[in-house]
């Protein structure tokens, strides 16, 4: 088998991070118009009345979606670990934009009723379960084409790809409540940024279907036949990488929480706590993916430099101090809502490279990605699910924006202590010459200490 620090280079090299960036994108703007329209949903979807308890249904919903990203990372992870990471790669992208463009059709709370809802939980579900197994499955396609010293960086492109999507779902919101009027765009204008999923869809799918498969995967699958060896991601991930996995859970709670801030909280802080205009949030909300996105490109140098755990421990440490004074500034007149929005989202940015990258860093190549998957969903869907819903209520009860702040803050000294006391367990690195030799997903002869510098 050829070495991937000589197959990943230019032309190969720009396919591959088109192929996994492009499904990467489609997938997750799908994920960020949510986000934005949410106000304009829960007055579309639910009982008209009181509007605190219309946008704390919708985020309900929101929550409820990431209930199916555990499931999602466990059918798509158990795909990409026994059948490859291209495979899964195709059919996430088909779920996730399926369920986005199905609740560009749903019919409102005053056309059908309560079934309104039903049917928006359904096509979160949809779509949740397919981002539940994009992310540790187009990470670990590019980690594994990637050579050692530029696996950060590269999977750093690629979760920027991330953040261009959900901006671009902001972009386009502004766009069209600009073109349109106000009554134009409530009432139909915003069916529209779901309807785009489809197109993006076909691109990503086109894309993905033409690039190989990874050389470790290729690896692994040969030595399963050659050995009669079953593969048993799942079962293998649950008995053996638990400790790994609880580790990565503790510290991407952060991430968890603060992605959902930025992606679907951020807009909707800034109108109700704030008073900002709908144009003026958008914007804001625009100026802080820009931020995450030039973080995201930065942190991802870093980190080949210094390490992935070191990296996670300072992101860590910056978010817990800035959390309450970015979120309370954000909350104050235009000028705090963009720089206060910036700055959240640089936060984002320092810790979205270091929690991503643990996902395949960690963890054995024949279970991989159903191990990344799971553990990172299941950190997804009890701080990012809930990250709005919990904002809504704790500044409604409050009066005030700190109260979000200080949650943040709390979630970002967890990740602080369970880099320092998962040391073991970040410094652990497997290559993927001897990982395969344990087709089984044991890992055995595959583990191996090393410095603290991937």
């Amino acid at each position: 088998m050829s070495s991937p620090e000589l197959e990943f280079t230019g032309r190969r090299r720009r396919r591959i991070i088109l192929a996994a960036s492009a499904g990467n994108f489609a997938e997750w703007y799908d994920w960020g118009v949510y986000g934005v329209v949410a106000t304009i949903i829960a007055t579309q979807f639910f009982p008209p009345g009181d509007a605190v308890v219309g946008l704390l249904s919708t985020y309900a919903v929101f929550a409820l979606g990431y209930l199916a990203r555990p499931f999602g990372g466990i059918v798509f992870g158990r795909i990409g670990d026994k059948f490859g990471r291209k495979r899964a790669l195709s059919l996430t992208i088909l779920v996730t934009c399926g369920g986005t463009a199905a609740m560009g059709v749903l019919p409102t709370y005053a056309q059908i009723g309560l079934v309104a809802p039903v049917l928006l939980v359904i096509c979160r579900m949809a779509q949740s379960m397919g981002a539940g197994g994009e992310y540790a499955s187009a990470i670990s396609f590019v980690y594994e084409h990637s050579p050692l010293g530029h696996r950060a960086r590269n999977v750093a492109q690629l979760v920027a790809t991330t953040f261009v999507g959900i901006m671009t779902g902001t972009v386009l919101a502004r766009v069209a409540s600009a073109v349109m009027s106000k009554e134009a765009y409530n009432a139909y204008g915003w069916r529209i940024l779901f309807f785009v999923a489809v197109p993006l869809a076909a691109f990503g799918f086109y894309l993905r279907s033409r690039v190989e498969e990874t050389p470790e995967f290729e690896e692994l699958a040969r030595v399963r036949r050659e050995t009669a060896s079953e593969a048993s991601p799942v079962r293998s991930t649950l008995r053996r990488q638990w400790p790994a996995m609880t580790v990565l859970l503790v510290c991407t709670a952060s991430y968890a929480l603060i992605s959902t801030t930025i992606t679907s909280y951020l807009t909707t802080f800034l109108i109700d706590v704030n008073g900002l205009s709908t144009g003026d949030a958008y914007n804001a909300t625009i100026l802080s993916n820009i931020a995450v996105i030039i973080a995201t490109l930065v942190m991802g140098v870093v980190c080949d430099r210094i390490g992935l755990r070191r990296t996670l421990t300072i992101a860590g440490v910056v978010v817990a101090v800035a959390a309450v004074p970015v979120l309370a500034l954000a909350a104050h007149g235009l000028a705090g809502g963009l720089i206060g929005g910036f700055l959240i989202g640089a936060c984002k940015g320092l810790l979205a490279v270091p929690a991503l990258l643990a996902l395949s860093a960690i963890f054995p190549s024949s279970v991989r990605v159903t191990a990344g998957a799971l553990a990172y969903n299941v950190a997804q869907s009890l701080f990012g699910g809930t990250g709005p819903f919990i904002g809504v209520w704790l500044n409604d009860t409050t009066g005030s924006p700190y109260g979000f702040g200080v949650y943040l803050a709390v979630l970002a000294l967890v990740t602080v202590v369970g880099s320092v006391a998962g040391r073991r367990v970040f410094d652990r690195r497997y290559s993927s010459s001897r990982d395969t030799l344990d087709a089984s997903g044991r890992g055995g002869p595959a583990a191996q200490r090393m410095a603290d510098t991937a």
